[in-house]
């Protein structure tokens, strides 16, 4: 199931889904653009909403894969999701994490110092870009938020 989880077609019709292949034994987020035809599109996927009150060093951490040739997938956190992605202000947190090579090549994010969002309605969301002459396949897995 989704755990909470939310998309959003901002252009196109690609969409995020759960599959089991990759990651050994475990279900994970993935989108691709590279077999639908290299269709134009932005997919996001956003999380529920957590309540950061009272941590006092949050991190977060996932591993990402990836392969084919496309835009990096990026991602965000916002306090004050309007239900929209296009109308709600939001931080780009992408260069804070370590992000898989390429070639199905797992990587763990490392710990992404998250303590700037210690408050409550904090969500994060992970933003896929294709284009109509390209479009990569990216895996998102262990999606944790640690003290």
């Amino acid at each position: 199931t989704s755990g909470g989880w939310l998309t959003q077609n901002v252009i196109g019709n690609v969409n995020w889904y759960i599959n089991d292949i990759g990651f050994t034994g475990t279900n994970y987020a993935a989108i691709s653009n590279y077999n639908s035809g290299n269709t134009a599109c932005e997919t996001w996927l956003i999380s529920k909403e957590f309540n950061l009150t009272g941590i006092t060093n949050p991190t977060l951490s996932f591993q990402s894969a990836y392969n084919y040739s496309g835009a990096p997938l990026e991602l965000y956190v916002t306090t004050n999701y309007t239900g929209d992605v296009t109308t709600t202000t939001w931080t780009n947190l992408t260069s804070s994490a370590t992000w898989s090579g390429g070639g199905w090549s797992s990587a763990y994010s490392g710990l992404i110092n998250i303590a700037a969002y210690s408050t409550s309605g904090v969500r994060f969301a992970f933003k896929y870009t294709g284009s109509n002459s390209n479009g990569s396949t990216w895996e998102i897995d262990d999606f944790t938020i640690e003290d």
